[in-house]
């Protein structure tokens, strides 16, 4: 035995191809820009090891020092460029913490095929990670720019989604899911936003609006891979909902004189702008979603009932919320509005882009597989003129911290 172990010490070596941790550099964001055809950009976003040894930090600095490095290469594809870079690195790259990939607008329109095998081949690439495509610009833009709440930009977007009311982060498996599904695959879209309102320094220590990050909406691939178009922010919470995937969202309503009748007005009114300021926000913080196919012969037609639950967070209406008919005028009316604007972005999808985001093939698949065989190789044509029945139950369960209004007066209202 002695012997044995004497044999097997000699051909052990141990850890022959270990990394040590000051020999890394670690990569936390990943971006991709076409500049010609066949001709990429990447650019990475890598962590300082300096800065985050040391304590504190405020506005992405430590000590006055960037907490992160952005370096860039140009390259055939990913791992040309990747190769690249290195040669400007005193540190090996290292993928594995990569949580966001970044893509810029032209190469989104040019089609993200070319570079997505990489991501799924790659045994360093997270599955679950996040993509983003960025709306008007590129992805060295937005990895360049300094975020102030987080210490590094990568790291910001991903939080800024999940702050939205979107799951949390898996854009690149939900992409290759639904792409392998009904061809189509929808991304997280951010843009760079300027100050709404530009104030300049008056001292050292003032910290007007800057230039940041944002949540725009998500992009729409159609089944080539190439960018068909966007839902802004306003819209995307929609998809998201008919995906089950909704965590929360606040809605506001016009309510006005026409609230006052039994009817709770005219749906057209809701959105009319006619009673500018006469307002009614509720926080929506549980939503459910129920699709069920039925055929016609051997098309199918969907009935979509997106249901939630939630609570009045400002009443700016004249209705009294003390009383619980006003409320359920507001109900009423909330319902209307939330309906018409699931229904107009529904339209959009099927008419605009005609590529099925909402998943309804998916369903099918699941429910009618049979069916779904015959239907799957014309989905594309027959998505834009399938009839979809939608409903939308939102259920009023309370009306904050108070009922009556601390004011002694409503606009308009009961005195």
């Amino acid at each position: 035995m002695t012997f044995i172990f004497l044999v097997l010490s000699l051909t052990l070596t141990g850890c022959w191809d270990r990394q040590e941790l000051n020999d890394q550099a670690i990569v936390l964001g990943w971006g991709m820009d076409l500049v010609e055809k066949g001709k990429y950009l990447a650019t990475a976003n890598l962590v300082l090891p300096l800065a985050s040894e040391s304590g504190g930090q405020q506005g992405g600095e430590q000590g006055g020092r960037s907490s992160f490095m952005t370096e860039s290469a140009y390259g055939r594809n990913n791992r040309d460029a990747e190769q690249n870079m290195q040669r400007k690195l005193s540190r090996v790259l290292f993928p594995g913490h990569r949580r966001n990939i970044f893509i810029g607008e032209k190469l989104a329109e040019h089609g993200v095929f070319s570079i997505m095998d990489e991501y799924s081949r790659s045994p360093m690439v997270r599955p679950r990670a996040n993509m983003f495509v960025v709306k008007g610009g590129t992805a060295q833009e937005v990895m360049s720019l300094a975020y102030q709440l987080e210490t590094n930009p990568a790291i910001a977007m991903q939080k800024i989604q999940e702050k939205s009311g979107a799951p949390i982060s898996r854009s690149l498996l939900d992409f290759y899911i639904m792409t392998n599904g009904t061809g189509c695959g929808i991304m997280p879209a951010i843009t760079i936003l300027s100050p709404e309102v530009k104030t300049d320094k008056k001292s050292k220590n003032d910290s007007p609006p800057q230039t940041t990050l944002g949540l725009y909406g998500a992009a729409i691939f159609n089944s080539g891979l190439r960018l068909a178009g966007y839902l802004n922010y306003d819209e995307y919470w929609v998809r998201l909902w008919l995906a089950d995937k909704l965590a929360f969202r606040n809605f506001t309503a016009l309510v006005n004189a026409a609230d006052a009748d039994p009817s709770g007005g005219n749906a057209a009114d809701a959105v009319s702008g006619a009673t500018k300021g006469q307002t009614v926000s509720v926080n929506v913080d549980s939503f459910h979603r129920q699709i069920t196919p039925m055929f016609q012969g051997d098309l199918p037609r969907f009935r979509i009932t997106l249901e939630g639950k939630g609570y009045i967070e400002e009443n700016n209406s004249p209705l009294d919320l003390s009383k619980p008919a006003n409320v359920q005028k507001v109900e009423t009316r909330m319902n209307q509005y939330v309906e018409q604007q699931v229904e107009r972005v529904v339209a959009k999808v099927q008419k605009d882009f005609k590529c099925d985001i909402l998943e309804l093939g998916e369903t099918l698949h699941h429910r009618h597989p049979y069916r779904w065989k015959k239907l799957a190789a014309d989905w594309e044509t027959l998505f834009p003129e399938i009839e979809l029945d939608i409903a939308v139950k939102l259920d009023i369960t309370g009306t904050g911290t108070t009922s009556k209004s601390l004011l002694p007066t409503r606009d308009g209202g009961e005195k």
